[in-house]
């Protein structure tokens, strides 16, 4: 996602969107948007400002310095052993701003920080802006991945100096990411803070996780309306 409040030109226009509601509205049908916040584009703006360490930016996604005693850049440098899903590290080295940031998926998709609550704002007012355009609810894209496993002292497991600092490997080289960011610590905060924000107050929504790392007992937590999170959940075996 490299802009959260337009349409990529591939599909129309926000014009056009604007079309496809009303008319899906006057026959009687809902709109569900595709939601992608656990992570933007590498050419969103926010993460072009995020480069700079002196941007109000600097911490919307998880920058963290090479390993000590290492170069930046070189093999063996990355934070930690963490391996992205579609291969490789899950860390990318980024010579503007001489750091790394993780991303679980592409390299060309970083991950957001939940934990900056500035993150967190910016994306229930983009969300808020889409239901007053109209849309009726959201797919919302490995949702259960926004909250990080850190210790006390914010570093992720495997970073030099964590409580867990040795991580096991696998035939690649590299450690399974999500025991640490599949259905975190802070989960069930985010996405009751959320219904909150966005949701409270609103009629006829429907919001549905793609929820990597649930099991079916947390999945009954989830989306029991007394918990006040999401509606549904698809999970993985």
């Amino acid at each position: 996602i490299s802009d959260y409040q337009d349409i990529d030109p591939l599909f129309g226009t926000l014009d056009d969107m604007d079309e496809l509601l009303a008319e899906a509205h006057k026959r009687g049908l809902k709109i569900v948007m595709d939601l992608v916040v656990n992570h933007t584009s590498d050419e969103h703006a926010w993460f072009e400002a995020s480069k700079n360490k002196d941007d109000e930016h600097a911490d919307w996604y998880w920058w963290r310095p090479a390993r000590p005693g290492t170069t930046a850049g070189e093999p063996g440098a990355e934070p930690n052993q963490w391996g992205s899903y579609f291969g490789g590290s899950a860390w990318e080295y980024c010579p503007e701003r001489g750091e790394y940031y993780l991303h679980q998926f592409s390299k060309k998709q970083p991950d957001l920080n939940w934990e900056n609550p500035a993150v967190r704002r910016a994306v229930y007012d983009m969300m808020n802006w889409w239901l007053d355009r109209g849309v009726d609810g959201f797919r919302m894209d490995v949702i259960t991945l926004i909250s990080k496993r850190t210790d006390l002292s914010g570093k992720l497991p495997g970073e030099y100096g964590s409580e867990l600092d040795d991580l096991p490997v696998g035939e690649e080289g590299y450690s399974n990411p999500n025991p640490f960011c599949a259905d975190g610590p802070r989960q069930d905060e985010f996405l009751a803070e959320m219904r909150r924000e966005v949701f409270e107050g609103r009629e006829g929504f429907l919001t549905v996780g793609e929820a990597p790392g649930v099991t079916a007992q947390r999945n009954e937590y989830i989306t029991d309306p007394a918990n006040g999170e999401l509606d549904m959940l698809f999970l993985f075996e």
